[in-house]
């Protein structure tokens, strides 16, 4: 089976499964769920960066993500950064630690956390919801646009230096189709007048690019090509994540703002 197969049945089987998670499950189990995808999506960023004793940073991560389940709440990943912190200088005392390498630790568990945090503060909220569910949608419809448009016309580099792969005809591409089926999906389900859609639309579609880049930069530093692998012709969850982790608490954002 070729790698694109894999990708694409993989990609069907996610959207079904979601798709029930998100409408069909109430909470606590919506919140428990969604905190058992942020300890792995955690420890996939633990044996990610190769920080020193990842099994102290896993095992510490789970306060973070048991409040989670109990209550969503920003405030507290600041103790979450703090406890690596500490974890880290203990370790930089024994033997020289990359700083970078906790740095962009913390900066994909923030991303992480914030996703998680917008999913669970929007579910069951009507129109936040819907809003979700369209800004997701405008992301893998961006994601497939800039993949097929990229390999066929693709011929100037996005950014090379952190994604050979993508170009800047593929990414306008997947932005102009992800802006079109956000605005299609908020229209039709009355959640944004057309104006102010189209400006969310823009801005949620290039968080997902910056999202989509972010991981990519990261991996790119430390010559990793995925995150994990759980999940066939994807990598990790957060190779399929990566575009929504900014993607999604923008939207949450502009929509607590509006």
């Amino acid at each position: 089976m070729s790698e694109l197969s894999k990708r694409v049945i993989t990609a069907l089987l996610l959207v079904i499964v979601v798709w029930a998670w998100y409408f069909h499950t109430s909470s606590p189990w919506f919140e428990r769920l969604l905190a058992l995808i942020g300890l792995i999506g955690t420890c996939e960023i633990v044996l990610l960066m190769q920080l020193r004793f990842p099994f102290v940073y896993m095992l510490t991560s789970l306060p973070l993500w048991c409040a989670f389940s109990l209550h969503a709440d920003v405030r507290y990943f600041l103790f979450m950064a703090l406890a690596w912190f500490a974890l880290y200088v203990l370790s930089a005392r024994q033997k020289e630690a990359s700083f970078f390498s906790f740095v962009a630790a913390i900066w994909l568990l923030f991303w992480l956390y914030m996703f998680a945090v917008a999913l669970a503060t929007t579910h069951d909220q009507g129109a936040a919801q819907y809003l979700m569910i369209g800004a997701c949608l405008a992301i893998w419809s961006a994601d497939i646009a800039a993949y097929f448009i990229g390999r066929a016309w693709g011929k100037r580099k996005l950014c090379a230096v952190i994604s050979p792969g993508k170009s800047i005809e593929g990414s306008l591409a997947g932005l102009i189709a992800g802006v079109m089926v956000a605005v299609g999906c908020w229209l039709y389900w009355q959640v944004l007048p057309l104006l102010p859609a189209l400006m969310v639309a823009l801005v949620v579609v290039m968080a997902g690019i910056l999202g989509d880049l972010s991981e990519s930069a990261v991996k790119r530093s430390i010559g990793a090509k995925d995150s994990g692998k759980w999940l066939p012709g994807h990598g990790g969850i957060l190779d399929r994540i990566d575009a929504m982790m900014m993607a999604l608490p923008v939207s949450w954002l502009i929509w607590e703002l509006l």
